[in-house]
This record gives structure tokens, C-alpha cells and sequence, in this order.
């Protein structure tokens, strides 16, 4: 149990930190929220324990240690009544213990300006508040920081009822760790170090071309953006499917554009080819000239067909992913969901990187299937085309000298 919770008869400043020790523990159970897993009576009591130890090192009176540890017990009270600001609802409950208690004002300005100082940015102006300032970032950002900081991302979804994205996430994280500051020379030397070296893990693992940074062949396929999501959004990842976008649509015009020159090509020749056909002094003067003109009118119908085939509007549908919602990415997957249900989707993969970016390559991959399937079609129509054309040409030349 930490110091600030004993109770010792030799100790004048014992029996206040106890009964504010009671009075934050009854607040806590009579007004519970489920919500709160990270700003709770346990922060609260980590807080105390770390100014208590804060203010041995640091020399602090006995009346300056019993103000930090009271702001401690008070700091963060204020989330169960006002989460969105709790820096004041915290000091007014302070004020309010405090005042029954009949202490000074004095004491309860100080106890006040320590919270007040904890949510404010730049440097405390008291040693208690220096004391309390460093304890609380001592708590969030210390060597355990790592299981804790799950529990806030969880917290912030839970009161604002909205899914935090990883990437969006990891770019509070990486502000955050760069705001945090200590202020006293314990805390500089024993929690430094330990901010110092997360910082250095962050910034290893958003590095291309560093190991936390490759996926590994064992990763499960739900992971494969995950560790690219965790980066902010830079200009490399966004050139990319852009480019490939534009790659893929202006491989798709010009299919449609060779495809509508077979068309009317074939549409032409089939239109001679038949007039050929019907002509009846070219047949009667000479009658093999009608294996020629078939052949052609088979060649052309076959060029013609593949050519009308590659230039089909087609709607490709992703295959659903388990448990994500549809990708709204192409309209050949939200056609069927109602505007409600479209924009939640849209809502949900924007909110998640990993998600937009696996919907984003899988539409990707869609779009290449089908402009393998234009280009051999366009393929098979030309090699037709050029086959019969040249068939044709030598049954005619074969059908005059033989005529």
C-alpha cells in the first residue's frame, strides 16, 4: 500500500490523505462508469504512490507533499461527471472535500492550481504541481505504458460511441509522446529513459524498410495492411493508387478504343462481304468466288463477336471479407445496400486504414482481372481479323487463276 494511504498516529498529514483516500474511493463506487478503464480509482491511487515517492526524492515539505498528494487523489475525479472536461469538475470536488474538511483557502487554491497544471501545457509553476505533473505522466507513459494505452484507445471509443482507426490512433499516439515532459530530476532520471526508448521503437517501426515494418510470410491475411495502417497517411501510399488507378482506367479506355475500331471495321467489311455475295454476275461469272466471300463473312462475324465481347460493360463483385462490412469502394458491391447502410460502411473503412486500404487493393485486383479478360478477347478478335484476312485475300487470288 502506498505511504499516502497510512494512517499513523505520528502523522499529522496521515489521517487527511486517509480520508481523502475514502471519500475518492466512495465517489468512484457511487457514481461507477463501465466506461472509464482508463481514468479510474486505479490511475488515481498509481498517482498518489508516485507523488509520495516524487516528493521524498525531491525534498518537498511535509505541507507541499500533502498538497500533491491530494490533487493526486482529485486529479482525474472530474471523468465521472464531465469526461469532455474534467480539469475543472475535478477542482470543484476538491474544493468541496476540502471545505468540509476546514482547511485553509490557501491549501485549496495550491490543491486547486496542482490539477489545474496537469491538464494545462508548458511548465508547472509550483514544485508540488512539478511533482504531481511528472507522477501522472510517469503512470500513462512509463515502462507499463504499453498494456495501459490499449485501455485508453478503448475508453475514447466508449464515451464518444465512434471506432478510433489505427491510423488515426497511432497519429495521437506519436503526438502525445512528444508533448509528454518531465519536470523534476528523479523523473528525469528513472522515466525518461523509458519515453526516450518507446519513442525509439515508434519511430524503428514506421521506418520503411525495417523489420518491424515487413509483414512476415506467417502473417494471418486480416494483418497484411495492419502495420501499414499504423503509419500516417504520406504522400508514397497515396501516389500509389493513384497511379495504379490511372494505369488501370487508361488501360481500360484504350481496350474500348481498339475494341469500337474492330467493331466498325467488321461491321463494314461484313456489310461488302454480303452485297458480294448477293452480287450475281460476280458469282455466275465465276463460282468459286463464293468460298472466299464466306470465308470472309466467318472471319469477320468471329473478329466481330469477340470485339463486342471486350467491350461489354461488366460489374465485378468483391467477394465479402468475414466479418467486414461490404466495401463501398465500387459500385458493383453497394448497389444493393440502402443509403443508411452505404454510409456506415463508408464511415467504418474510412475510421480503419487497414480496412481502406485492403478494400482499396482488392479493387485493384478486380479492375486487372478484368482487363486480362478485355485484352484476350481483343486478342483473339485480331488474331481472327488477320487469319481470315489473309485467308481470304489468297482464296480469291486461288479462285481467279483457277477460274
Amino acid at each position: 500500500m502506498a505511504r499516502a494511504e497510512q494512517n499513523t498516529p505520528n502523522d499529522p498529514v496521515a489521517p487527511l490523505l486517509a480520508e481523502a483516500r475514502r471519500h475518492i474511493l466512495h465517489l468512484w463506487n457511487e457514481q461507477h462508469d463501465a466506461r472509464l478503464v482508463f481514468h479510474n480509482y486505479a490511475q488515481a491511487a498509481c498517482v498518489a504512490e508516485r507523488v509520495e515517492a516524487l516528493a521524498q526524492h525531491e525534498n518537498l515539505s511535509e505541507s507541499s507533499a500533502e498538497i500533491a498528494q491530494l490533487a493526486a487523489w482529485f486529479f482525474n475525479v472530474g471523468y465521472l461527471y464531465d469526461a469532455a472536461h474534467p480539469a475543472e469538475t475535478s477542482a470543484i470536488r476538491a474544493e468541496f472535500f476540502l471545505v468540509e474538511q476546514k482547511c485553509p483557502a490557501e491549501k485549496i487554491r495550491q490543491v486547486r492550481q496542482c490539477i489545474a497544471a496537469v491538464y494545462a501545457s508548458g511548465r508547472p509553476q509550483t514544485p508540488e504541481a512539478r511533482v504531481l505533473s511528472d507522477a501522472v505522466r510517469a503512470c500513462d507513459w512509463s515502462e507499463d505504458a504499453g498494456a495501459r494505452l490499449p485501455l485508453l484507445r478503448l475508453e475514447r471509443e466508449l464515451l464518444s460511441g465512434q471506432t478510433i482507426g489505427d491510423a488515426e490512433w497511432q497519429e495521437y499516439l506519436d503526438a502525445e509522446l512528444h508533448r509528454v515532459a518531465f519536470f523534476t530530476a528523479f523523473a528525469k532520471k528513472n522515466y525518461e529513459p523509458a519515453l526516450a526508448l518507446r519513442l525509439l521503437e515508434r519511430r524503428k517501426s514506421t521506418q520503411p524498410g525495417s523489420e518491424a515494418a515487413v509483414p512476415e510470410k506467417a502473417e494471418r491475411k486480416s494483418e497484411r495492411f495492419d502495420r501499414l495502417a499504423r503509419r500516417p497517411l504520406r504522400s508514397s501510399i497515396q501516389t500509389y493508387f493513384r497511379a495504379n488507378y490511372a494505369n488501370h482506367i487508361r488501360l481500360s479506355a484504350i481496350a474500348d478504343n481498339k475494341a469500337h475500331i474492330m467493331i466498325s471495321v467488321n461491321s463494314i467489311l461484313l456489310s461488302v462481304a454480303i452485297s458480294l455475295l448477293t452480287y450475281q454476275s460476280l458469282t455466275n461469272r465465276n463460282p468459286l468466288y463464293i468460298l472466299p466471300i464466306i470465308m470472309f463473312l466467318v472471319t469477320s462475324l468471329s473478329s466481330l463477336i469477340f470485339a463486342v465481347l471486350s467491350s461489354r460493360p461488366r460489374v465485378t463483385t468483391l467477394l465479402p471479407v468475414s466479418g467486414q462490412p461490404p466495401s463501398p469502394v465500387f459500385f458493383g458491391n453497394f448497389v444493393h445496400l440502402t443509403l443508411d447502410q452505404f454510409e456506415a460502411a463508408t464511415d467504418t473503412m474510412l475510421r480503419d486504414g487497414r480496412l481502406l486500404f485492403g478494400n482499396m487493393a482488392r479493387d485493384l485486383y478486380y479492375l486487372g482481372l478484368v482487363l486480362d479478360k478485355k485484352y484476350r478477347l481483343l486478342t483473339y478478335s485480331y488474331t481472327v481479323f488477320m487469319m481470315g484476312f489473309v485467308a481470304t485475300v489468297g482464296a480469291f487470288v486461288g479462285a481467279y487463276f483457277l477460274g
